[in-house]
């Protein structure tokens, strides 16, 4: 059976990556905030206050430039994540120790938001795919993937750089492609959408 994956950028992850960016940004702020806060007490953990700086500068760097020094964008984004989650459940204990049980509140919920952005953001972070078989056309969605079936479609073109599809309810659905395709891969997509939806 003949399958096709063409890599894709689709803009709702997009969009999630650019937010899972400015939340990299304000997990560096709050280590910054604590830093702060405890260097102006009277009897400073220096320890508590280096680590909270460090990762804060660690974290920030890495939304700024992370996504052009470090290609595997899924791997690393989780790494930061652990990081910060890491930091922030430390400094949850150091204000407990202190007596500090609204501080230390505010620190354990933003660790434990930091690790449940570690397991939802997986998906935005890897390749998407517009899949192509004898089913149908099998497009990417915040959840799952959509099947449009052979019999919905009523034409559908891949070119180098977009992938066009229009069903028979007339909709229009565009991806921008994330690879160069070279003009045999295209011409033999197209022949096999040709023959699939001309017989439905």
């Amino acid at each position: 059976m003949n399958t096709y994956r063409i890599p894709i950028f689709f803009e709702p992850f997009e969009k999630q990556k650019k937010a899972a960016r400015l939340l990299h940004l304000l997990a560096g702020f709050l280590m910054i905030a604590n830093a702060w806060g405890e260097f102006k007490t009277p009897t400073p953990g220096l320890f508590f206050v280096v680590l909270q700086i460090a990762a804060a500068l660690l974290i920030i760097l890495y939304s700024f430039v992370g996504k052009k020094w470090i290609a595997d964008q899924s791997r690393s984004n989780g790494i930061f994540r652990l990081l910060g989650a890491a930091v922030l459940f430390y400094a949850a204990w150091h204000f407990l120790q202190l007596n500090e049980g609204m501080r230390a509140v505010l620190q354990f919920f933003a660790g434990g938001g930091l690790l449940f952005l570690f397991f939802t953001e997986r998906k935005i972070f890897s390749t998407c795919y517009v899949t192509i078989d004898e089913k149908g056309i099998h497009t990417p969605d915040n959840l799952k993937q959509r099947l449009i079936e052979w019999k919905n479609i009523d034409n559908m073109i891949v070119k180098n750089d977009f992938v066009s599809i229009n069903t028979i309810q007339n909709q229009f659905i565009q991806y921008e492609t994330g690879a160069v395709l070279s003009e045999l891969q295209m011409d033999e997509m197209n022949a096999f959408c040709r023959e699939r939806f001309t017989k439905n």
